[in-house]
């Protein structure tokens, strides 16, 4: 079990709804082998201070999408001791490739209006994380009235 972290950084959202990064628990993990997203962080650049707040989602995935979508180099799974494994048993997928068939999005327990121009997040209380399962996949996803360049990073923890 350990805790650990992945950055989407620069993303052009355009104005439909985007993935801009996805964690998924593959089927091979436990049947007991949970993740629980404990955090997220979000941040915009976007073009004028009066503009229509993205809404930014966590939400479930029913589907991994398709296209050749992976993370910067550095940018996770990063465990956040130097003590854990390097590697997650998590797979993350972001954008520094293109979505061609964006992921199904399932429930949504987490939305949020951001300022285009600003930044917004949280830490989710001990015991009231959002619990992904073996075979599911979770995403953060924008929704922008304009294109604005998107930074996501999601913490979870591993083993639950």
């Amino acid at each position: 079990m350990g805790n650990y972290t992945a950055i989407a950084d620069g993303v052009a959202s355009g104005t439909a709804q985007k993935t801009i990064l996805q964690v998924a628990n593959p089927n091979s993990n436990p049947a007991s082998h949970r993740i629980a997203v404990y955090g997220i962080w979000v941040s915009f650049k976007g073009v004028t201070s009066n503009a229509v707040p993205p809404k930014v989602m966590v939400g479930y995935q029913s589907t991994a999408g398709s296209g050749s979508v992976a993370l910067a180099a550095g940018h996770g799974p990063l465990p956040l001791d130097p003590a854990w494994p390097a590697s997650a048993m998590t797979a993350v997928k972001g954008p520094a490739g293109t979505w061609t068939g964006e992921p199904t999005l399932g429930g949504v327990p987490w939305v949020r209006d951001i300022h285009p121009q600003s930044y917004g997040g949280e830490y989710i209380p001990l015991g009231d994380e959002i619990r992904v399962a073996p075979n599911s996949y979770i995403g953060v996803l924008v929704v922008a009235a304009a294109t604005v360049l998107v930074t996501a990073q999601l913490y979870w923890r591993e083993g639950h």
